[in-house]
């Protein structure tokens, strides 16, 4: 649960494409097997689920069955696509920069509410956080921006974002 918070309190880490598909397959396997594993332990009387369960209903069970598998798979999900690769880009990645374009925007919480959209990111957990003073000095449309970024095979961490602008560069 801990390595699933990561992605939600830093969102500087852009997955790349081919790694969460394959996070998702690989996350949907590993559930299957832990099933398949549970079920024979069961069968064989060394394992039995906690007490509430054998309480419950058989509708309750089949109900409460695909909801605890939904999360069991979105906390799997969010470790092995997000979490575990954005620590080996962290550490061990290249630093390396690339040239993309990014809009203003305003963010929907406190924590960040002037941020920049890197264009063609649509990973949800993703925010570039700036001081609204520097959201203000901005232009609104898409600007071209030189991206300093901690690179990987399973994607990048953005550290910093150079903005060119007509009166020069401002750095964020």
């Amino acid at each position: 649960m801990l390595g699933a918070l990561a992605p939600i309190f830093w969102r500087g880490f852009i997955p790349a494409p081919h790694w969460r598909i394959t996070a998702t397959y690989l996350a949907l396997l590993l559930i299957a097997v832990s099933c398949m594993l549970l079920r024979a332990l069961y069968r064989r009387g060394l394992w039995r689920p906690a007490g509430p369960w054998l309480t419950y209903s058989p509708l309750k069970r089949w109900l409460m069955a695909p909801l605890c598998l939904a999360f069991f798979f979105g906390v799997l999900w969010l470790d092995i696509s997000s979490s575990l690769p954005m620590a080996y880009t962290v550490l061990l990645g290249q630093d390396s920069s690339r040239t993309a374009m990014v809009e203003k925007k305003r963010g929907s919480g406190k924590s960040c509410p002037y941020q920049f959209k890197i264009k063609g990111v649509g990973y949800l957990f993703f925010e570039f956080c700036i001081d609204g003073e520097s959201f203000e000095q901005y232009p609104a449309g898409s600007l071209s921006a030189l991206l300093n970024v901690r690179q990987s095979f399973f994607g990048e961490f953005v550290q910093s974002i150079q903005i060119s602008t007509t009166e020069g560069d401002l750095n964020e």
